[in-house]
């Protein structure tokens, strides 16, 4: 994920406002109740970076009409406990506020990218209010408007693991910041249990943290057989611009696990003449870009040239799949998106793994929702990858 530059210059300009009319918020809410708990949520974390939840030895007491989170950094954050307004500055973790809380009534604030993920997709027909949450005060480089924040009445927002100057700014305006993580499927595992916590429906974070653990050891269980098999070199473009995705979160893994030679393993963006180089039998084309195998196939893009690639002689080009968000960034359906890898890019070894059927399993268990043949063609982007060739 790209690092937004410090907005201390920015903030400035209205801090000291800010901070008097959150006193007066605050002396006024001792009164009224309800959200009066915000002003006490930051006295565990100083600086975002302490993580044991104890003050001079001994166990903190919680404030009443709050609970406690512990987010995927280890700073142990008080929330109110009628908490109503929420912010989600991470692209991929609306819907997974969405996922476990059943609903997007707390949902206030959301990245823009965020909401083209909704806008016309299939989780549009799930869940019409997503579409009401404001997207203005969050910019694309993940930048804040705080002020607007305090007018929206956020009382919590989920933000980077490296917004540590955000995450001080938000707490002196009684705003809860709360950190995720997603680099591994463990950082994911610890960020799903924060946002239970957060939203007090823990043991429904649970159900997707044990989706977790038994995917992956699901397909670590083919590892002997991984490991002795060829491996097509896979390369996963983020966008037409070449670049690449996956490669600073769980992608990465995900595709050594699956048996795939991740052929850009270490680098973020590739020129043509490199990729040529590289020959990869396989691409897998993102959903942060609408480009589409069809665009390869047909060499729509201009200044480059993709018809001596083994990929697109083979037509072996593919549109990640998007349900509830884009599959190819963490989210709820981070394990359909294993299972997906695995059986694109060694379709012998994981013959066993039939996606429709774990598709429809996967929305039945957790949702409790049918999907139709038209949901499954949606989700699995069966129309961007008819000219492909099948696993």
């Amino acid at each position: 994920m790209t690092k937004e530059g410090n907005e201390d210059m920015k903030n400035k300009k209205w801090k000291t406002k800010l901070a008097a009319a959150m006193m007066c918020i605050l002396m006024g809410a001792a009164v009224l109740g309800g959200c009066g708990s915000e002003g006490k949520t930051q006295k565990d974390s100083t600086e975002g970076q302490e993580t044991q939840g104890k003050e001079n030895g001994k166990e903190k007491e919680v404030s009443q009409g709050t609970r406690t989170v512990t987010d995927a950094a280890g700073n142990v954050v008080e929330v109110p406990e009628d908490l109503s307004k929420i912010a989600v500055v991470p692209i991929p973790w609306a819907s997974v506020i969405y996922a476990i809380d059943g609903s997007s009534e707390r949902l206030t604030a959301i990245h823009p990218t965020a909401m083209s993920a909704y806008t016309g997709c299939f989780l549009e027909k799930l869940d019409p209010h997503y579409g009401t949450a404001d997207t203005s005060s969050i910019g694309k480089d993940f930048s804040i408007n705080m002020e607007e924040w305090v007018n929206l009445g956020i009382q919590a927002a989920v933000i980077w693991d490296y917004e540590t100057d955000e995450a001080r700014q938000l707490k002196e305006l009684g705003i809860a910041p709360i950190m995720v993580k997603n680099e591994t499927v463990e950082e994911l595992q610890a960020s799903l249990k924060a946002m239970g916590q957060l939203l007090g429906k823990e043991d429904r974070a649970q159900q997707f943290m044990d989706a977790y653990t038994d995917t992956y050891e699901k397909i670590k269980s083919y590892s002997d057989k991984v490991e002795q098999a060829d491996k097509p070199k896979v390369l996963y473009l983020r966008n037409a611009q070449l670049d690449l995705q996956g490669n600073d979160n769980f992608i990465k893994e995900a595709l050594e696990l699956a048996g795939a030679d991740n052929v850009a393993g270490d680098s973020t963006q590739k020129t043509m003449e490199e990729i040529l180089e590289i020959n990869p039998d396989i691409i897998l084309l993102s959903n942060f870009d609408t480009f589409l195998p069809s665009d390869l196939y047909e060499n729509k893009i201009d200044g480059q040239d993709w018809s001596s690639v083994n990929a697109v002689i083979n037509r072996r080009v593919y549109k990640a799949p998007m349900g509830l968000y884009r599959w190819d960034a963490p989210g709820v359906e981070t394990p359909l998106m294993m299972e997906w890898l695995a059986v694109l890019i060694q379709p012998e070894i994981f013959g066993d793994i039939h996606m429709e059927t774990e598709l429809e399993e996967y929305f039945k268990t957790y949702f409790n929702y049918e999907l139709t043949e038209e949901d499954l063609g949606q989700i699995m982007q069966s129309e961007a990858n008819a000219s492909s060739k099948k696993p």
